[in-house]
């Protein structure tokens, strides 16, 4: 299970299989430090993330670019066939949870992070398994990476 904290890096997308069923994906960008020649630096990793069914719904609607968010999922390695007849790889996280965090002004004058929203995700019991969403899965001609 990977789980990490960052920032949104694209608006994310929301998609509808042909059965129906909600997609919705979007990046998000972490950081590791480095220490070279005595100085620390920071280093970004991207991330491609998707989220199925209610949850996908949901969250199409709470994230934006920007916004720092956590998350819990598995990580997920395919391939496809590109337009020119070449292998492509992509590595996704399948969310199973995605935490909006804003900053908000706490009673001493500092900020925490805090959850935003007043509407809870759907519970994995509201969403479709995995196996139910691989069969729906529509694979573009080409990815915009």
């Amino acid at each position: 299970m990977a789980v990490i904290t960052g920032n949104v890096t694209r608006d994310p997308e929301l998609r509808y299989t042909p059965s129906g069923t909600a997609v919705c994906s979007f990046g998000v960008a972490t950081n590791h430090s480095i220490k070279k020649d005595d100085q620390w630096t920071d280093v970004p990793t991207f991330h491609n993330i998707v989220v199925w069914g209610k949850q996908a719904e949901y969250i199409s609607g709470v994230i934006k670019k920007g916004m720092r968010i956590s998350l819990t999922g598995r990580i997920d390695n395919r391939q496809y066939d590109a337009k020119d007849g070449t292998k492509r790889y992509i590595s996704e996280i399948i969310a199973d949870t995605v935490v909006p965090f804003t900053n908000k002004p706490s009673a001493e004058g500092s900020s925490e992070e805090a959850p935003t929203g007043d509407n809870t995700p759907p519970t994995e019991s509201e969403t479709a398994t995995t196996e139910d969403k691989v069969e729906d899965i529509v694979i573009p001609d080409e990815m915009p990476f």
